[in-house]
């Protein structure tokens, strides 16, 4: 009997959330497919589903609705928040990025997706903070070597 190898887990800062509730074609868009899909787990917390419908409701109303849906497709229960940020993780990230650094690594993420990477610098045995086009290409490039 063959063990099946469990998705990555992927953790998703607002700035994706957003962009993958505006575009069909970009690369957070289809992480969030595959999140969707149970291809990879998708994970986000409080603050990042706030943070989504605060500036979504503010600067474009129109994708509201999709974003509501998305929200409770792909991420339909969020993890409890996340405690203060502890002082090894509160030095890897832009004080304002703190809680969503502790909310990915409280939850046991191997990926911080962000459009936004400039804003966290945790070592990579913590986490690994990539852009979506380029957490893309690692899938890509591991399945391709299945």
């Amino acid at each position: 009997m063959t063990e099946t190898a469990q998705p990555p887990r992927v953790f998703f800062d607002t700035s994706v959330v957003i962009a993958g509730a505006f575009s069909v074609s970009g690369a957070g868009y289809i992480l969030l497919q595959l999140a969707g899909l149970t291809l990879l787990e998708g994970r986000i917390s409080p603050v990042v589903r706030s943070e989504a419908l605060r500036n979504v409701t503010a600067k474009a109303p129109a994708a509201l609705p999709h974003l509501r849906v998305l929200l409770k497709t792909v991420f339909p229960e969020d993890a409890p928040p996340a405690a203060e940020p502890v002082e090894p993780i509160a030095i890897c990230a832009d004080p304002k990025d703190q809680p969503i650094l502790t909310a990915a690594v409280a939850q046991q993420c191997r990926y911080l997706v962000t459009l936004n990477e400039r804003d966290f610098w945790p070592p990579p045995e913590m986490i690994l903070v990539v852009r979506p086009g380029d957490l893309l290409r690692a899938l890509h490039t591991q399945l391709a070597g299945l």
